[in-house]
């Protein structure tokens, strides 16, 4: 295929341009499919099967070959052969799809798809990306880097899924969902250890109660690690984590018609946040006032002055009950989530007593999804088709004190950050045969979104430093004290009430039972919103509701006898309104930088996508997924620098807007079209090659090694050059040995075999300093199995 016609020299590609490859992607498959597809008939016992994975993203149960969507799906034994322990190792495998931990906080996922995404810790920031647990939206950034323990699937949809898929789901989806107990009892014990320290232990029980009626699963899992930086302020070892996951289920199903499953599930995180240093500079504002250079001892070598500590502690119950009544099948997913995190951070990430933060916060989540699906085959006679309509609910309150004990002028302040959220929504998806090959999708969603806001940039002022969490003031007395003043105008007060319909529709064509293509137009949605760092009713928001539109069209297949499968997609999204946090300089304030939320324009991302993977005869597997990715700004009208003043009153070289702050000085928006989407690289290669041998005993040794490419990528929204990384190879394998009945394993692994060392987050401070995070260094181990 020639990229070219995809991205051309001039930068400019129409949509008629993917309209057209759409439809030569169906001219292929039209001449592959006699040549190279056999049916189901005609396969043997030799052909390739693999693990059939089950998704349930169109509120139907249909393998990922049958699912006319961009999706990559990962079962249990997936997850445990590429060795993932959290959402970030599905990385690699996943085409134009970038997750890790955002930089100050390890649970926290910063996920982006096809070039668009978001790695902000704020709760009143929301991420493009929605994440789901066993149907229920985590709408707290701090804990949506999913642990992959205990996980039965995860299905990644890349491009928005704004009817289907749920609540701001602009650039795509992750729906996570837990095991379930089994029928009979057995129980599995799996231990880790490697360097580092790193110490893991996690078991499961599955107990039944009343044979196929009724049965609960235990599980819970503790993972452990010492950290890879050394501290030279006090030569310690930095960087450790520390996490208990626990989780209960209980499966009835008192009836043949009606199942219901109750999930509860509690997590502990007592874990330093990542190991960070400051990029050395002698002209940032950190240097003038201490005349402090960060040495180039390494990246893996910090100078912290100040405890950088987290916690967290979450907890929520989750049920899913299904009632068939024959034709019609009625879904309720309920959901309650609270979360209460801590973080303790050195902003300024050296030796030097400058800038420091405590943070304590509370959020809480309630959600409701009514869903019924009609099976129109057996209701109105219509072949293969089925209706899906349903409602939404979900209320979320968000509470957060921050306190700044050291800041740029002194002593520094305590403040405050409230926000309510209500959204709802209605939607309907219908799947409809046209013919016994052909069929159409049509979805849409409206929703309902209200915010009320409320923060105190100023709060409390301190007299002395302070360096436990425990001196910060309570959240009750902090939002009586930003009540009070907001009554007199002297907090920011903000709320908005909006509405937004989404629309989907869809066309898969089966030419055989292997082979399918299909082209969809897909709209996405995510709600604007309040800064959770604002200073000034100018910047604190809200911001425009972000939207996105996609053109996509697809083959998937199984060809050779079903050895080799081939799943290609290309697609083109435009996206408006896009909203991006960006910090800057405000002397008007205690700490002296503040963020505003703003929306910075319109973006194209436009590219490729191929999974593929080829199985021999004799159990070697040979797998290539690659993602290239043409991306663009075709506006971006905003404020970068923060206030400036000016002999004249400015105006916008974009059109966008200025600002006159009370001190005099200028918000203006400037043109920064040539800027790049962050975290959003070229290309995306990884190649993988698993081979398993069967001993004469019996038992089996399998082993596995795979490459993954990144070309070049910023790590943040402006660029940042000492934020550029990219241009890598990683490399990953592991070597293993399982009993002839399959209870035992032994598995030695390694990630990151080559110690490439590489910036994975920045985070410029307005004009005062540059904090930059790295990348895990080379890790190995060994795990133990057992399963009874």
């Amino acid at each position: 295929m020639d990229l070219h016609r995809i991205a051309p020299a001039s930068g400019k590609v129409s949509a008629h341009r993917t309209l057209a490859l759409g439809g030569s992607l169906l001219a292929i498959a039209m001449a592959a499919s006699p040549a190279l597809a056999q049916t189901a008939e005609e396969t043997d016992t030799n052909s390739y099967v693999g693990e059939e994975i089950i998704v349930t993203a169109r509120f139907k149960a249909e393998t990922v070959q049958e699912t006319p969507l961009a999706i990559s799906a990962y079962g249990q034994d997936q997850l445990e052969r590429i060795g993932a322990d959290d959402l970030s190792d599905l990385t690699a495998t996943t085409p134009n799809v970038n997750i890790q931990s955002v930089t100050v906080v390890r649970t926290a996922a910063a996920i982006v798809i096809r070039g668009m995404g978001a790695a902000g810790i704020e709760s009143t920031e929301e991420s493009p990306v929605g994440v789901s647990i066993d149907g229920v939206f985590i709408t707290r950034p701090a804990a949506s880097l999913l642990d992959t323990f205990d996980m039965e699937r995860v299905e990644i949809l890349r491009g928005p899924q704004g009817t289907s898929f749920g609540k701001n789901s602009l650039a795509g989806g992750i729906a996570a969902y837990s095991r379930n107990p089994g029928n009979d009892f057995g129980w599995d014990l799996e231990g880790t250890l490697g360097n580092y320290g790193r110490a893991d232990i996690k078991g499961s029980v599955d107990i039944p109660i009343v044979q196929d009626q009724l049965a609960v699963r235990l599980s819970g899992g503790l993972q452990t690690v010492d950290g890879w930086f050394r501290n030279r302020f006090d030569d310690s070892r930095s960087g450790s984590s520390d996490m208990l996951t626990l989780r209960g289920t209980i499966d009835w199903q008192p009836t043949d018609s009606l199942s219901i499953n109750v999930k509860g599930f509690r997590i502990e995180d007592r874990s330093e946040t990542p190991g960070a240093d400051l990029v050395p500079s002698e002209t940032t504002l950190f240097y003038a006032l201490t005349e402090h250079v960060e040495p180039d001892d390494g990246p893996y070598t910090i100078g912290h002055d100040f405890p950088d500590e987290q916690t967290v502690d979450q907890w929520g119950v989750i049920s899913n009950v299904d009632l068939d009544l024959g034709g019609v099948t009625l879904t309720s997913i309920t959901g309650y989530i609270d979360t209460r995190d801590t973080q303790k951070l050195d902003l300024d990430r050296s030796e030097v007593s400058f800038f420091h933060q405590l943070r304590n916060q509370k959020h809480d989540q309630f959600s409701q999804e009514l869903r019924a699906a009609f099976d129109l085959d057996e209701l109105a006679g219509l072949y293969n088709s089925s209706l899906v309509v349903g409602g939404y609910y979900l209320d979320q309150s968000f509470g957060q004190v921050g306190g700044f004990p050291w800041a740029i002028s002194g002593p520094g302040n305590v403040d405050v950050t409230f926000q309510d959220n209500t959204a709802k929504a209605l939607f309907a998806q219908g799947i409809f045969g046209v013919t016994d090959r052909m069929n159409v999708t049509l979805g849409i969603r409206h929703n309902w979104e209200a915010k009320d806001y409320l923060r105190d940039p100023v709060g409390l002022p301190l007299t002395e430093p302070i360096t436990r969490i425990s001196d910060l003031p309570s959240l009750a007395e902090m939002r009586a004290e930003a009540e009070a003043k907001a009554e007199v105008g002297d907090a920011l007060v903000g709320s908005y009430n909006r509405q937004h319909t989404s629309l989907k529709a869809g066309v898969d064509y089966q030419f055989n039972n292997d082979v399918m293509a299909y082209f969809t137009y897909a709209e996405g949605y995510k709600g604007g919103g309040y800064g959770g760092r604002a200073a000034s009713p100018a910047t604190m928001g809200p911001t425009k509701d972000n939207t996105s539109k996609l053109l996509e069209a697809g083959i998937k297949g199984d060809f050779f006898n079903r050895a080799l499968r081939f799943n290609l997609a290309v697609f083109q999204t435009k996206f408006r309104n896009l909203q991006f946090p960006v910090f800057f300089a405000n002397p008007n304030v205690a700490t002296g930088q503040e963020t505003a939320e703003q929306n910075i324009g319109v973006a194209t991302t436009r590219g490729v996508e191929l999974e593929t993977s080829y199985r021999t005869l004799d159990d070697l597997v040979l797998s290539v997924n690659a993602g290239y990715l043409f991306q663009r700004f075709d506006e971006f009208c905003a404020d970068l620098n923060g206030p400036q003043t000016y002999p004249t009153p400015p105006t916008s070289p974009c059109g966008g807007q200025v600002t006159l702050l009370p001190n005099g000085s200028y918000l203006v928006d400037d043109d920064y079209t040539d800027l790049k989407l962050f975290r959003a690289p070229k290309w995306q290669l990884q190649g993988s090659i698993d081979k398993s041998w069967e001993l004469g005993s019996g038992d089996s040794i399998f082993a596995r090694a795979s490459v993954l490419y990144k070309s070049h990528y910023y790590q943040q929204v402006t660029n940042d050059p000492d934020g550029l990384s990219g241009d890598y190879a990683l490399v990953d394998a592991s070597l293993g040995w399982e009993s002839e009945d399959e209870r035992f394993r032994v598995t030695l692994w390694g990630k990151n075999l080559t110690d490439k060392t590489y910036v994975s987050g920045l985070i410029p401070v307005a004009n005062i300093f540059t904090q930059r995070f790295w990348s895990p260094p080379r890790t190995f181990g060994i795990t133990f199995k057992a399963t009874n």
